[in-house]
């Protein structure tokens, strides 16, 4: 079976990558449906169009700089490979690190609130990388250990890392990702949903972290099978960043909540003294 990472030519000498193709399509997927469910939520959707260009810089260099990062050992040895995103090698959790830098700094010079348009843009990048998870199929990495299943993916000898040239399929990570993705963007979809007919009972900011923790919990099970992790000594560097995650989003979550609620008991000693 032969998988052909390249889709085509252009003018014969441009190499147009189905990695490319893919990750521009769920980009254009993502904006789409951001648009509409901040539409839906009565947020100011044409904003979201707005700050599509700086959420697309900002999540190619933060996922591009956090992938540098945690392989810098290579890239020391091979600094051009740097500029080589077309080929692989872009990390999810830095593109959303890149993003949420960027909304901070949109929702400041525009004054829209931060939280509620994180909530809005998160079910679509859920959607997003479900798509762009299958640009790992054709450049034929992102897969995991060895295995005998019938879900097993054959991978070609010279994709295989040296330990493992004698196995010829492998668990197809790529598409457990990409099916937990899909089943995360459900739940987002239903949390907007359920809070939009439950108005002014929940805070702006419980859809964004429900998605870190989440998807930070899959991707430990699933970067269990996977055999190409970077690592900081003996552990792997996505459940570093995966548990840190989760704790700051709970952290978060916490203190959003009290807030809000807070908030609710000054409001309502407000109206009850104005009564009075």
């Amino acid at each position: 079976m032969n998988i052909n990472p390249v889709a085509f030519n252009l003018f014969g000498k441009i190499e147009i990558r189905w990695y490319g193709i893919l990750i521009a399509i769920g980009i254009l997927v993502a904006i789409a449906l951001s648009y509409y469910i901040a539409k839906y939520r009565q947020l100011k959707a044409e904003e979201i169009i707005n700050f599509a260009p700086f959420a697309i810089i900002g999540g190619i260099i933060g996922a591009r700089l956090l992938h540098v990062l945690v392989n810098i050992s290579f890239y020391i040895k091979h600094p051009l490979y740097i500029f080589a995103y077309r080929q692989g090698g872009l990390a999810i959790q830095g593109a959303a690190i890149g993003g949420i830098i960027a909304l901070i700094i949109f929702a400041r010079i525009r004054k829209v609130e931060f939280w509620a348009f994180a909530d809005s843009i998160v079910p679509g990048l859920a959607i997003a990388q479900a798509i762009g998870r299958w640009g790992n199929y054709f450049n034929q990495e992102a897969f995991g250990r060895p295995t005998n299943s019938k879900i097993g993916i054959y991978i070609l000898p010279e994709n295989r890392p040296s330990d493992y040239m004698n196995s010829e399929y492998f668990h197809p990570t790529f598409l457990y990702e990409s099916i937990a993705n899909f089943i995360l963007f459900g739940i987002l979809i239903f949390m907007h949903y359920f809070f939009k007919k439950h108005k002014d009972k929940y805070p702006h900011g419980l859809i964004i972290n429900t998605y870190l923790i989440v998807y930070s919990l899959y991707r430990i099970f699933i970067e269990y099978y996977r055999i190409d992790s970077s690592y900081v000594g003996t552990f792997k560097v996505v459940y570093l960043i995966s548990g840190l995650t989760i704790i700051v989003a709970l952290i978060i979550a916490n203190i959003l909540v009290n807030k809000f609620n807070a908030k609710k008991k000054e409001e309502a000693i407000e109206e009850e003294n104005w009564k009075k």
